[in-house]
C-alpha cells in the first residue's frame, strides 16, 4: 500500500472510548479546526490533546502562524483522558519515537465525512502520523481518493499513514467513528517497515 501500513490489530481501547463517553464536554471545546464553512473538517468533532499553545494566538486575538514550527504542548484533555497515556507512549516504543508531535481525537457521525483534502504545514513534513482506532464500524473509513486506498474503519487497528496526499473520512454506518491521531518523529520508520 501506498499510503498506509497495518502495524498492529485488536489493541484494546476500550477504557479510552469509555473515557470518552464519560467526558462529553471535550468534544469541540477547540473549534479552530471546525468552526469556518470552508474547512474539510466542518462536519467533525474534535478533541485536541497536543499541539501548538493558542494562549497568546487567543490573547492577541490572531491566529497567524498558528501552525507554524512549535513545540507541542499538553491540552487539558489529556488530563481527562488518562488511558491515553499508555497508548501514546506504547507507541512511541514501537515505531521507536525520537519527538512526540501532535495529538487529536477526531469523531465523524453517522452520515458525515471530513471532505477531502490535504494536510500542508512542516508538522505534516516533520512527523510521521499514525491513527489509532478507537471506534469502527463497516462502513467507516479513511480514504485516499487519488489512489483508491481505503484504511478501513476496525476498533483497535492502528495504522501508520499520510496525509500529504488527498485523503478524507467516511462514515456509512450507524455507529460513530473514532480516530486518534498521533504523530511522531521517528528514525527511518519508513526504511525500517517496507511497504
Amino acid at each position: 500500500m501506498k499510503n498506509m501500513f497495518l502495524l498492529d490489530q485488536n489493541v484494546d481501547v476500550s477504557q479510552l472510548a469509555f473515557e470518552l463517553h464519560t467526558h462529553p464536554e471535550l468534544w469541540n471545546a477547540d473549534r479552530e479546526r471546525t468552526s469556518f464553512s470552508a474547512s474539510p473538517h466542518r462536519d467533525c468533532d474534535d478533541i485536541w490533546v497536543r499541539y501548538n499553545d493558542k494562549t497568546p494566538y487567543v490573547e492577541k486575538g490572531d491566529f497567524s502562524g498558528f501552525n507554524d514550527l512549535h513545540f507541542p504542548v499538553w491540552y487539558p484533555a489529556y488530563y481527562q483522558l488518562p488511558s491515553l497515556n499508555a497508548l501514546i507512549w506504547m507507541l512511541m516504543g514501537a515505531v521507536r519515537g525520537e519527538h512526540l508531535g501532535g495529538i487529536l481525537i477526531s469523531r465523524v457521525k453517522p452520515g458525515q465525512k471530513i471532505h477531502p483534502h490535504i494536510d500542508r504545514s512542516w508538522h505534516v513534513d516533520f512527523y510521521d502520523k499514525f491513527n489509532v482506532c478507537v471506534k469502527g464500524a463497516p462502513g467507516s473509513a479513511f480514504i485516499w481518493t487519488d489512489d483508491r486506498e481505503t484504511m478501513p474503519g476496525r476498533t483497535g487497528d492502528i495504522y501508520h499513514f499520510t496525509n500529504s496526499t488527498t485523503h478524507e473520512v467516511v462514515n456509512e454506518s450507524d455507529q460513530d467513528f473514532i480516530l486518534l491521531a498521533i504523530c511522531i518523529r521517528t528514525h527511518q520508520f519508513k526504511d525500517r517497515y517496507k511497504r
